[in-house]
Parts: C-alpha cells; sequence; structure tokens
C-alpha cells in the first residue's frame, strides 16, 4: 500500500473517531442541559396526550358500533297470526295480542276476502255514532268443520293470536306441509281453512293451529258471520300425483 493511500485511510480514520466524539460530547451536554430535558420531557407528553386522545376516539367508535348493532338487532322482527289460538308458541316470539277472529259475512257478494284478527278492547274513534250511507260489515267468525276441529259443535267461535318473533324476520304459511323446509323453523303447523266454496262471499286460505281453541262464551248460537272450512283437493289441474284426489290439506308457518 502506497505512502498516499495510507495517509488517505489515517485522515478519514481520524475524522470519524473526532465525529463520534463530538456526537458524545453534544450528547453528554445536552443530557446535562435542564432545557433540553425539559424539552425531551414535554415531547413525551404530548405523546402521551395524543395517544389517550386516540384511545378516548377508539373508545368512542366502539361504543357507537355497539349501538348501531343493538338497533339492528332490536329492529329485527317479524308478525305472523296464529289462528285458533289465544297464545304464542316459543321461537323468541312474544304476544302482541290475543283476540277474535272476524271478518265479512259469507253471504254478502260485496265481503271482504280476508280473515282478521280483531282486538279484544277496541278504542272508538270520533265518528263512532255517525249515521252510515252505504257500509261494510264485520262479523265474528266460527268453526264450521267439528270434525275437524274438534270441536262440539258448529257454532263456537274462533281466537287469534297476534304474534311477533324478535329472533325472525321473515314468515311463510306453506300449505300441504306439517314441517318447514331445511333452513326455516316452525311456528305453528295446523289444518289448511277458508270459505265455503258455494257461497256468495269471497275468501282466503289460513292455517287453523292443529290444537284449535275456542272464545269463550260462544258456541251456543248458530251466529255465522266469517266461516272457517276444510279444504280438500281436486285433482285436475292440480297435479295428482304427487297430491291425491279429495284430502284435507294441512299447514306450516314458518320462520326464517
Amino acid at each position: 500500500m502506497s505512502l498516499m493511500i495510507m495517509f488517505s485511510v489515517l485522515v478519514a480514520l481520524t475524522f470519524s473517531v473526532t465525529v463520534i466524539c463530538d456526537d458524545v460530547r453534544e450528547r453528554r451536554i445536552l443530557l446535562s442541559d435542564p432545557d433540553y430535558i425539559q424539552q425531551e420531557l414535554h415531547q413525551i407528553q404530548v405523546k402521551l396526550q395524543e395517544y389517550d386522545a386516540l384511545k378516548t376516539e377508539v373508545t368512542s367508535l366502539r361504543s357507537t358500533v355497539n349501538e348501531l348493532l343493538a338497533k339492528k338487532a332490536g329492529e329485527k322482527g317479524v308478525v305472523y297470526v296464529r289462528w285458533g289460538r289465544k297464545d304464542c308458541r316459543g321461537n323468541g316470539t312474544e304476544l302482541v295480542y290475543s283476540g277474535f277472529a272476524g271478518g265479512s259475512n259469507y253471504q254478502h257478494t260485496g265481503a271482504a276476502a280476508e280473515y282478521v284478527c280483531l282486538p279484544p278492547d277496541p278504542l272508538w274513534g270520533p265518528h263512532k255514532d255517525i249515521s252510515s250511507y252505504a257500509p261494510a260489515f264485520m262479523f265474528g267468525a266460527e268453526y264450521e268443520d267439528p270434525d275437524l276441529f274438534g270441536m262440539p259443535n258448529r257454532n263456537e267461535e274462533v281466537p287469534c293470536a297476534v304474534c311477533r318473533s324478535t329472533s325472525f324476520s321473515t314468515s311463510i304459511m306453506i300449505p300441504a306441509r306439517t314441517t318447514c323446509y331445511p333452513g326455516w323453523e316452525e311456528a305453528y303447523t295446523g289444518n289448511l281453512a277458508g270459505g265455503y266454496y258455494d257461497h256468495a262471499a269471497s275468501s282466503e286460505y289460513v292455517c287453523v293451529d292443529e290444537h284449535p281453541q275456542t272464545l269463550i262464551g260462544g258456541g251456543t248460537t248458530d251466529d255465522n258471520g266469517k266461516l272457517f272450512y276444510q279444504v280438500r283437493t281436486r285433482c285436475g289441474s292440480l297435479k295428482c300425483p304427487p297430491y291425491e284426489e279429495d284430502k284435507v290439506l294441512s299447514c306450516v308457518v314458518c320462520l326464517k
């Protein structure tokens, strides 16, 4: 190695050592400087405050998310009518009210088709006593098939229960089934009911619970009104099989 190169290396090493020593000396001076220490402590305090503020914000956001999730869960629910019963069954289901099945008279050609569940505690509006030019009518309902519904006679009156499930968001009545399809949970099962085919009034199909109850005080008089009949199959446009001729149809109400 030439003298020139050795001299250059020596100079570089000397410079590096000098820089390191100066940096160490400067740090020692700074660490012994009260102003420098105070400045560093202040920076640490600022960082801690920023951390605390960030932690508080995260906690607030987490609380907001939990509130939104709780609200979302609270909004979940589905309402259905359990025909022929005064109560609701499990499945996270609550009773909204227990009432009286009703609807239009089976003889009226202008009758409304649907069955309704009337509450037991009506509140009358301001027009309760006005005269009427051309009214619709609301009647109670009776079972018209004592064998199917297990009634002592044809004059028993029909209860109903409006139920709300907070565990599900959808309900469906499936005719001709006694169990739900996979992925659905049973609310109740029973027998399909509707109006008599030769009556003047239109009707609809509803599912009457397999263990129907009656209203207290009914059954002594044949008041008619809205009527519940069994529903039987007729082959032709209805494919047989899988269906069979002149059989009583069951039903099930399912939740999801």
